[in-house]
């Protein structure tokens, strides 16, 4: 392949050597390959990752939050082997009171929880935002995700990022060009919707598409591209809710969270299911999702060259890149998603003459 650009390369030049001697005009052109050349802290779409947790702290969810805490290092192993520039914060279901109220301190992104109130019991980690450099992380993380189990049993996943989200005491957490990552982990359904009362009535519901479209306008799509996902941990069948229910708590099927996972691209897992493998597939498609290169000028694509590192990496769906011509982007996937600080080559030949 190499040969072959070297070839057409030195063709182009002959051509525009030609051409230059005829040229009587101020204009330039060049019939030249263009190359972007990505180093991972200058790329157009930065490999900065922010992860928002949103953990259901009703009554049944003790041995679910003990889950995560137990397997986080399934899904965190692949961030600090590559060496990401991540960022993590924890929120609850409860967080949309803000919505209601907005002396509400709940949306604040927390760094403990009270777990008990008579006696008060609470814990603190004394991390709000967890990045690579927190120290003992994996301890950190366990106190953060064991938000206690009395928080608000009506359980609003949606409104409460959102509103976590939109929370001026928070900014330390969000960057705007990092790719964002929610993930919720509940056992109810979600019911953010416009009333502060009316507890389970689907009839108040915001549609699911009008969370897409705030994640749209909120992660600026129209200027760093689909920059977001939303994977859900949840109960997803009869099964598994009986499954869970042998503890004496309810629980519900939830259609609206892995709708809002499909919409995003993210991961529907189950609370049923192995926490280790669910968490390692949600890392996985969260580093692939942030895995985008985008190109200055549309490619003739059966030029396109990639290298990562020096090593020629073959287009490929499963382990290899993609062209995306509707963005003009390179997607990886797979063994071939590059390291946090990866050289990354893509050479090409424009569709057209540069003026």
């Amino acid at each position: 392949m190499m040969n072959q650009i070297a070839r057409k390369t030195v063709i182009a030049v002959s051509a525009v050597a030609m051409l230059a001697g005829c040229n009587k005009g101020a204009d330039s052109f060049s019939l030249l390959a263009d190359a972007e050349d990505y180093k991972q802290q200058a790329v157009f779409i930065p490999k900065k990752i922010d992860i928002l947790w949103v953990v259901d702290n009703s009554g049944s969810m003790e041995t679910s939050q003990n889950n995560l805490a137990s397997n986080f290092q399934a899904f965190i192993e692949r961030f600090n082997q590559s060496n990401y520039d991540f960022r993590m914060a924890v929120t609850t279901t409860e967080a949309w009171e803000k919505q209601f109220d907005a002396g509400s301190i709940k949306a604040r992104i927390k760094d403990g929880a009270i777990l008990q109130t008579s006696p008060k019991i609470e814990t603190h980690s004394g991390v709000f935002v967890m990045d690579k450099t927190t120290a003992d992380l994996n301890s950190v993380f366990s106190t953060n995700i064991k938000q206690g189990t009395i928080g608000n049993g009506d359980e609003r996943a949606f409104e409460s990022f959102k509103q976590t989200l939109l929370e001026p005491n928070n900014s330390a957490f969000r960057r705007d060009d990092a790719f964002l990552a929610v993930i919720i982990v509940s056992d109810e359904e979600d019911f953010s919707g416009s009333s502060a009362t009316a507890f389970e009535d689907a009839s108040k519901n915001f549609t699911v598409q009008s969370y897409v479209d705030f994640l749209d306008t909120f992660t600026k799509t129209s200027v760093y591209g689909k920059n977001y996902s939303v994977s859900t941990i949840s109960v997803p069948d009869t099964a598994c809710k009986t499954q869970l229910s042998t503890d004496g708590f309810l629980r519900k099927i939830s259609t609206r969270l892995p709708q809002l996972a499909d919409l995003t691209g993210g991961v529907k897992g189950s609370l049923c299911s192995n926490f280790g493998e669910t968490l390692e597939l949600i890392s996985d498609s969260i580093i692939q999702l942030s895995a985008v290169f985008k190109l200055s000028r549309e490619p003739q694509v059966d030029t396109i060259a990639v290298t990562v590192d020096g090593v020629t990496v073959q287009p490929d769906a499963v382990n290899g890149w993609t062209y995306n011509a509707s963005d003009l982007t390179i997607t990886f996937h797979g063994t071939s998603v590059p390291g946090a600080n990866a050289n990354i080559q893509i050479d090409f030949y424009p569709k057209s003459i540069k003026l």
